[in-house]
């Protein structure tokens, strides 16, 4: 379905991207994951081959780029592939499955700063192989990654992600 199309149909009430590949700001490659933030009217998209997440306020009238975590890269606060992305209302924090760098990176939800790192490569209590997605449970204050290559789930504290326990 070409560009014109999208305009056309009165179904599609908004459209963020294009439909090739971008780089640019507000354009996408691979998009894996999204949540919405109803307390902040904010959309956030990781945004996999960019290596970047993306985050748009958004309204009745559209959406538009507020800013960008991460870049391409294996130091804290960068990232190489992210997939699984989750809101912790809780702890006021964001939680990006990096999948690259196989670990999760935590930033903060009120001003999208840097705030820490969980993980390295491995398939031991506290490490990934390739983790995907990610699930907050606030009633037993869980965080659950689906760590893909170690074929498990793990679990982790909400309070200070520290391991609980793993499944598979």
């Amino acid at each position: 379905m070409g560009d014109d199309a999208l305009d056309r149909d009165a179904r599609i009430k908004l459209s963020i991207g294009t439909v090739q590949r971008g780089h640019d700001d507000g354009q996408f490659a691979l998009p894996s994951s999204l949540v919405f933030d109803h307390h902040r009217g904010l959309l956030l998209i990781a945004d996999n081959s960019n290596h970047r997440v993306q985050v748009f306020s958004c309204d009745d009238e559209g959406c538009s780029l507020v800013s960008k975590l991460g870049e391409e890269g294996d130091q804290p606060g960068q990232l190489k592939n992210p997939y699984g992305i989750a809101i912790d209302h809780d702890h006021d924090r964001i939680l990006i499955v990096d999948s690259g760098n196989d670990r999760v990176q935590s930033w903060s939800l009120s001003d999208q700063s840097f705030l820490s790192c969980v993980s390295q490569f491995g398939s031991r209590d506290l490490e990934f192989q390739l983790p995907r997605d990610i699930a907050i449970d606030n009633h037993h204050h869980h965080i659950i990654i689906a760590d893909s290559e170690s074929h498990r789930l793990v679990f982790l504290s909400s309070i200070d992600l520290s391991f609980l326990f793993s499944i598979g």
